[in-house]
């Protein structure tokens, strides 16, 4: 019987091993979900100003960077606010472009983004790219005999994409 009750705990440690495994994967996977989901929302509303600022993205430039609030290729800068005042379409998309950014870099690790707008299109369609970093999950104290995705925490690269029609 006493054999009988070792096997039986054994049995039940695996299993409760198992679960444990099964709960970080979840965990990992709930987070890279909650990523997926902040990048579809951020895309949105950058396509939602830029269809409500057609005066500026109607002619877009061709290609524009996002990093933070540090934009490149974009509309000039402007130092004000366009909250209770009455910007110009370019201060307008500055500010837009800016304030979307920072909501960005705050939401996504890492987080970019990248707008490509092909020229002389009629009606401009733009292609909306965004891109974070993710770490991936490892064992906490590995001891360096450890194979396969627990193994080691490896950073990688995710990118959401969406287009933009600005009619």
């Amino acid at each position: 019987t006493m054999l009988e009750v070792l096997i039986s705990i054994l049995v039940i440690m695996l299993g409760v091993l198992g679960l444990a495994g099964l709960q970080l994967l979840a965990i990992s996977n709930t987070e890279a979900g909650r990523y997926q989901s902040l990048a579809t929302t951020l895309a949105s509303s950058m396509a939602a100003a830029m269809q409500g600022n057609i005066a500026y993205w109607g002619t877009p430039p061709p290609s524009i960077t996002v990093n933070n609030t540090t934009i490149t290729n974009g509309p000039a800068t402007y130092a004000g606010t366009c909250v209770g005042t009455v910007c110009t379409p370019p201060q307008m998309a500055y500010f837009d472009l800016v304030t979307w950014g920072a909501a960005l870099a705050k939401g996504l690790p890492s987080g970019q983004a990248a707008i490509t707008c092909p020229a002389a299109a009629t009606p401009a369609v733009c292609t909306l790219t965004l891109t974070w970093s993710e770490k991936n999950v490892a064992l906490q104290k590995a001891t360096g005999t450890e194979t396969g995705n627990l193994a080691t925490a490896t950073v990688s690269t995710h990118s959401y994409q969406t287009l933009v029609s600005l009619i």
